[in-house]
């Protein structure tokens, strides 16, 4: 998943990246100015990855149906996967997962980054940053690698929740907590993103968030008596 790439050639090698590697489906957030032909140019004969290619307006709207999101990062960061860790992660995964790259010059915001499960960088030697359609070969490489080596599930495991759920429960908890006193009024939002990242870490389950939105909805009931 690209958020807001800045070159339409960039896009095109991406998608040669996923032919490569067959990593998964191409989505675009919020392209700044997607040219099809210079993407082609780049391409390299992945014409079936761009066709098939999803643009979609908002962050919001590529992970609504997500269950599980790696956002990748060229900062140094605590706990960061490394591409192998990233890569097992998402075959592990019960439903849809993203891995989603920041544009070429900024990367992902520290807002952007509350949106993710786990972070993800590409160790490196003398420079951090890489191309962004390298960044998206090595993790392609690595999906590809532990594919292979991937070994079928037990048993079923619970339905995941997705991401729409976690921000439909976030925004409950946030009117809430707010009425109640508990979170800061001038800034709502940063014990809101642990509690949600608290969830997250623990790949809660649809039915675990469903009884929590339940509980707030008994909540509010409650209040308005």
């Amino acid at each position: 998943m690209l958020h807001r790439p800045r070159s339409s050639q960039n896009i095109g090698a991406c998608a040669r990246a996923l032919a490569n590697t067959g990593a998964g489906a191409l989505w675009v957030v919020e392209p700044l100015g997607f040219d099809r032909t210079q993407a082609a140019r780049l391409a390299a004969g992945a014409d079936d990855v761009l066709e098939r290619m999803r643009v979609v307006r908002t962050l919001d709207e590529a992970l609504d149906e997500c269950v599980d999101v790696v956002m990748t990062s060229g900062r140094e960061i605590e706990g960061a996967l490394t591409p192998e860790q990233a890569a097992a992660r998402l075959l592990s995964c019960d439903g849809e997962c993203a891995l989603v790259f920041g544009d070429e010059v900024r990367g992902l915001t520290n807002q952007d980054l509350r949106r993710a499960s786990a972070v993800a960088t590409v160790p490196t030697a003398h420079k951090s940053s890489l191309n962004l359609a390298q960044a998206a070969m090595v993790f392609g490489y690595e999906i590809l690698k532990a594919r292979g080596a991937a070994m079928p599930l037990e048993r079923p495991r619970p339905a995941p929740a997705t991401e729409e759920m976690l921000q439909l429960l976030r925004g409950r908890a946030r009117a809430l907590l707010l009425s109640a006193g508990f979170l800061n009024p001038q800034q709502p939002d940063r014990v809101l993103d642990e509690l949600i990242a608290v969830l997250r870490r623990a790949r809660a389950t649809r039915r675990e968030v469903e009884l929590l939105l339940a509980a707030a909805a008994q909540l509010e009931r409650t209040r308005i008596r």
